[in-house]
């Protein structure tokens, strides 16, 4: 049987800039009279290059067909337009991108390309199954959630991650208009590593990461620690609460543990007979092992005097949200500042915060020796006496 001819068959050309000049005739006052052609016409000498000749503009693309494992794909890419880019300059862009065909697989096009709220979803997903698998809260997964929700989908939610690959100036564009400095950098984070992971499952995005271009801002720690001649102040103010949340605030300050974990406390983590506490999931990953001060202890004595259910030592405190002068991280920068001017050993210090010991020297210490270790109840001891008196009279 004849085979049936193509109800619209492909032409094909030799392009030149002439050629495709002849084909569009302009008035001698600039607006559009005629076009003698409009249409697709691929190039005869590259491959999958072809030039779409429209009634406002002339548009160079490569289109190539692959069958991959009994599936058919195409790999489709707009290149520029005419006479922007000239026939020599379309045809180099279009070996590059053959080549690209060739070697991986071939690019989505639009309606199939990832965008980034997808992606994004897919990292988050990433993130809880890594802290569910090494039994910590999701809490960077949430602060990634809140923060993308913000700065970053808003603005380019539904842009492709190969969009965004080719819009570095647009993505330092945008990490400059945020006013916050420590949010525009955990942004800019986040949207890298989420291109990164985004790239590991898919070979054809484009090698440069669209946050190539960001200039991260200088950041500074915070200056939050509680003055020593503010202490009985700060001291007053705790003592107006409740009972409960009033020994809340002074078990951080003596412990310099962070508020989520001590909010996360159980009667259970506290062994009376080793006086320890454990804080159990800490953000290092680890069990965190702590003596109990003399100090300490009394702050838990209050907690236990006031009549509540619950395994918590500290229930509802998530939702507290007291005026204070200092609270929260600053109570635990507190507690740094007191142990720089006592002159404790920053291994102790480090092991007492909850804080990962770095170096070479400390990778050799057996850290569960030293917490039930002479020294270092002797340094929370130190500590605890020095916060009490800086507090003066209760």
């Amino acid at each position: 049987m004849p085979r049936k001819k193509a109800k619209n068959p492909r032409r094909y050309d030799k392009l030149t800039d002439g050629d495709i000049a002849a084909m569009r005739e302009f008035d001698t006052d600039g607006d559009l009279r005629a076009v003698r052609f409009q249409g697709t016409i691929w190039d005869t000498d590259t491959r999958g290059l072809r030039v779409t000749i429209g009634v406002h503009r002339v548009t160079w693309t490569y289109f190539k067909e692959r069958q991959f494992r009994g599936t058919r794909s195409a790999y489709y890419e707009r290149l520029g337009f005419w006479p922007q880019m000239n026939v020599a300059q379309a045809r180099a862009e279009a070996l590059q991108h053959a080549a690209r065909a060739v070697v991986g697989p071939p690019r989505p096009g639009r309606k199939e390309a990832k965008t980034l709220d997808a992606a994004l979803a897919e990292y988050v997903a990433h993130l809880r199954a890594q802290a569910k698998k090494r039994h910590k809260p999701a809490t960077w997964a949430a602060l990634v959630e809140s923060l993308t929700r913000i700065h970053l989908l808003p603005t380019f939610g539904q842009w492709t991650l190969i969009e965004l690959s080719k819009s570095p100036a647009a993505v330092k564009a945008w990490h400059a208009a945020i006013d916050s400095k420590v949010s525009g950098n955990r942004c800019a984070s986040v949207l890298s590593a989420t291109y990164r992971y985004a790239k590991k499952l898919d070979r054809s995005l484009p090698p440069e990461n669209p946050c190539s271009a960001v200039a991260y801002n200088d950041e500074e720690a915070a200056q939050t620690a509680i003055p020593f001649d503010q202490f009985p102040a700060w001291a007053e103010a705790v003592a107006k609460l409740p009972p409960l949340r009033a020994a809340f605030y002074r078990f951080c300050l003596l412990t310099g543990a962070r508020s989520g974990e001590v909010g996360r406390l159980q009667w259970s983590d506290v062994n009376c007979q080793t006086r320890t506490i454990t804080f159990r999931h800490s953000k290092s990953g680890k069990d965190i092992v702590a003596p109990l001060s003399a100090a300490i202890a009394r702050e838990l004595k209050r907690a236990r005097d006031v009549k509540h259910d619950g395994p918590l030592i500290f229930p509802g405190a998530k939702k507290w949200e007291d005026a204070l002068p200092a609270k929260g991280h600053a109570l635990r920068h507190s507690f740094a500042t007191v142990c720089a001017d006592l002159g404790i050993n920053q291994v102790h210090s480090r092991m007492l915060m909850g804080h990962s010991l770095s170096g070479v020297h400390a990778s050799y210490i057996t850290a569960h020796i030293l917490t039930g270790g002479p020294g270092l109840r002797a340094a929370q001891a130190t500590i605890s006496r020095r916060i009490v008196t800086l507090l003066g009279p209760a």
